[in-house]
């Protein structure tokens, strides 16, 4: 497993932002749409490119483009990750995107529900699924199983705001091949399945609380 830390200013900056209590909706979306963004940008650096000539309105130059950018599947687990995807499909115009529903029980042993799966061809792709928290482990740990069913991409890469060290270690056992990508790795997570210091619920925080039926 290879783990890459954005420890970069901008994107600590709009971390530390994003942690603090009571922040609003529409700052907090920003905020994750950015750090999609610059996860883009940092990702960008593992693919492959190519040379090609273009002509300007004065001369023909070369220049470089991506080569890989149209094997790329942007996984969005929702509801969370959407405004994460916003940004790294700004950075990547050319992917393809894929959408699972999943939810977690909230009592221990915190089962995981797959509810909805609508994902392209990912045979041979890179494939880069999108939530912003890496807690227990478990709901990540259910949806590669649901990915890698589907097919054998070329790579599989997680994007995740924060992550949890137990987060971590599950997914190492269990699919030993991922790459992480994250821009802050915390120590705890709680009885409730809670990275702590993390930063809350981010679906709850980014859209509002589900109404829940009497």
């Amino acid at each position: 497993m290879e783990i890459e830390l954005l420890d970069h200013l901008p994107v600590q900056d709009r971390v530390t932002r994003l942690r603090r209590s009571g922040i609003k909706g529409a700052d907090f979306r920003r905020f994750m749409t950015e750090i999609g963004m610059f996860m883009g940008y940092e990702f960008a650096k593992t693919l492959k490119t190519k040379t090609v000539n273009v002509k300007t309105p004065l001369a023909v130059t070369e220049g470089e483009i991506f080569e890989d950018e149209s094997n790329i599947i942007v996984i969005n687990v929702l509801r969370a990750a959407v405004p994460l995807v916003d940004g790294i499909i700004r950075i990547f115009n050319e992917a393809e995107c894929g959408m699972i529903g999943a939810w977690r029980e909230e009592t221990v042993p915190f089962k995981v529900n797959v509810n909805y799966i609508k994902v392209p061809d990912i045979n041979g792709k890179i494939v880069i699924v999108a939530d912003p928290m890496l807690a227990t482990g478990h709901t990540l740990k259910e949806i590669l199983n649901e990915i890698k069913s589907r097919g054998t991409p070329a790579r599989i890469v997680l994007f995740n705001i924060i992550a949890s060290r137990e987060g971590i270690d599950n997914l190492q056992k269990s699919h030993p091949e991922i790459e992480i990508y994250t821009c802050a790795i915390d120590n705890d997570v709680n009885s409730d399945g809670y990275i702590v210091p993390g930063l809350g619920d981010a679906g709850d925080i980014s859209f509002g609380k589900p109404f829940q039926k009497k």
